[in-house]
């Protein structure tokens, strides 16, 4: 008698939208989209993952049934769904990802009574005929009273009207659960899980101003939603850091579109196959295939959510063990194939650093004097609070600003990798065309058994009206390298020996050192 309850006939009970939706985005890690391929760019919005918590609120009577919650988000990774707040745990999951389409309307109603409705060309009057679906979606076919026939193959207009869609079938995709409820009531209930097809990145505009040292940073969390699910009024989170994946199988959502197959009437096709969607005029709008699926958002910078600067609300950054949070000030509505942009980072007056950059290759023959060159422009920062920044800064893309003028100009633009408070980050923006660089190899000997040593001098050489400070950066990757002979002592830059030479307007020079190393 105790398990009486349990044993009660089971329904389906669908919860058809959550009555709250909070996100968290994590990024995959592949760069800025500015700077993949097509193929990359698919791929990063692949892999791109955010965790969906929604709040929903069903009655549930007595007994075993099957809790269906509508409206999940595509691509959702259906082992790491949680669900919270249920009487009893749930005994089965299954994640439905056939949509309600024409191709999957016809396949779930196979062997099941339709109803043909042709129009006469001439009258335009409509005729209802009683049938029973045999074949399908990929060659229509009914039987009627009048013997089996394929569907749209008579020169006619006609269609298929069905008295209701088959169970199973949703126009969004759906989670259910099999459950075991020992007492009936109403229950508040949490539903959390992944799901790809959501990235972000930063992306930054630096405007650099008249004095020539100092920049204002303004910074942009772009949430980029390729997917087909909207999140609607959400309280939103990002995750900046590398987080350890492990490859998961993703179900995308089915759509099967319905295709004739008919037989030749004096025609020198057979067989072609063509979307019927003018043939199944009575389905709903939602049962049409839907359209292709459009590109992966464009570049960031097309859409913000922007305020004065005066009252602009940034989003708020805090640590999450070893990886930076940011919280978005109030909720947001992140609709499906959409790009969004909210501020989190604005600082005046930060200091910086232009320098002219050249490098020089040991493996590049300079016997001859390589050709003068445009060094590299490079701004370099100092992620400090003493140089107006201080700031912990998420990779993404970075746009440099220069007013000419009184008129603001487009400098260059870069990405930009992760860079921790109290780092050096060097901007990379373009080459320069008033500043010469010519390297020659001026002495190549063996010193033992083991090494050579080889002298270098460097021609450089300033056309502008400003002093400028050229850095000069030789590769020590190779084997036993060390520098013999220098002007000035140099330092490291990315891995590089630098040294750097600051020339006065019209000035030329000569820059002369020696290293040694395997050869």
């Amino acid at each position: 008698m105790l398990c009486a309850p349990l044993a009660a006939r089971a329904e389906t009970i669908a919860s058809a939208a959550p009555e709250a939706v909070a996100v968290t985005l994590y990024r995959d890690g592949q760069g800025p989209v500015q700077t993949l391929s097509p193929w990359q760019k698919q791929q990063a919005f692949e892999k791109g993952l955010v965790m969906v918590s929604e709040t929903r609120t069903v009655e549930l009577p007595v007994g075993r049934h099957t809790l269906r919650f509508d409206g999940v988000a595509e691509g959702l990774i259906s082992q790491s769904a949680a669900i919270e707040g249920l009487p009893a745990g749930a005994v089965e999951r299954n994640y439905d990802y056939a949509l309600l389409s024409p191709g999957t309307l016809v396949e779930r109603s196979l062997g099941k009574p339709v109803k043909v409705v042709r129009t006469n060309r001439e009258t335009g009057r409509q005729a209802s005929v009683d049938a029973v679906l045999v074949q399908g979606p990929s060659g229509l076919m009914v039987q009627t009273a009048d013997g089996v026939e394929a569907l749209g193959c008579s020169g006619g207009a006609e269609r298929l009207v069905f008295d209701r869609a088959p169970d199973g079938l949703s126009s969004k995709p759906t989670l259910s659960a099999l459950i075991d409820v020992p007492l009936a009531g109403r229950y508040a209930l949490t539903l959390t899980y992944l799901a790809i097809g959501v990235n972000w990145q930063a992306d930054y505009v630096a405007t650099l101003n008249p004095d020539g040292q100092t920049l204002d940073l303004l910074g942009w969390l772009t949430l980029m939603n390729s997917s087909g699910s909207t999140f609607a009024d959400a309280p939103t989170q990002l995750v900046a850091g590398k987080l350890a994946r492990v490859p998961a199988r993703i179900s995308r959502p089915r759509v099967i579109p319905v295709r004739r197959d008919c037989w030749p009437m004096d025609t020198t096709t057979h067989g072609q196959a063509a979307m019927m969607a003018n043939d199944l005029g009575a389905l709903p709008a939602m049962m049409a295939p839907p359209p292709p699926p459009p590109p992966p958002p464009p570049a960031p910078m097309m859409e913000r959510v922007a305020v004065s600067a005066a009252r602009r609300v940034m989003a708020e950054q805090s640590d999450l063990g070893d990886y930076k949070l940011y919280t978005l000030p109030e909720p947001v509505t992140v609709a499906a194939r959409q790009t969004k942009q909210m501020a989190f980072l604005d600082q005046k007056g930060v200091r910086y650093q232009r320098l002219y950059v050249t490098s020089i290759s040991p493996w590049a023959d300079y016997d001859e004097g390589g050709p003068t060159a445009a060094p590299q422009v490079v701004l370099r920062l100092d992620n400090k609070t003493a140089n107006g920044l201080g700031k912990p800064l998420p990779s993404g893309a970075l746009s440099v600003m220069e007013t000419i003028g009184g008129v603001p100009a487009f400098a260059g633009e870069q990405a930009v990798r992760d860079v921790a408070v109290g780092e050096p980050a060097d901007l990379a923006i373009g080459w320069g065309m008033d500043v010469r660089v010519r390297p020659r190899l001026v002495e190549d000997k063996r010193a033992n058994k083991t090494t050579v040593r080889r002298t270098y001098e460097v021609d450089l050489a300033n056309a502008k009206s400003i002093p400028v400070t050229v850095e000069i950066r030789h590769d020590p990757n190779v084997e036993f390298f060390k520098v013999v002979s220098e002007p000035a002592k140099h330092d490291i830059r990315q891995g590089q020996i630098a040294w750097r030479v600051t020339l006065q307007p019209g000035e030329t020079r000569l820059f002369r050192y020696a290293v040694r190393h395997a050869g």
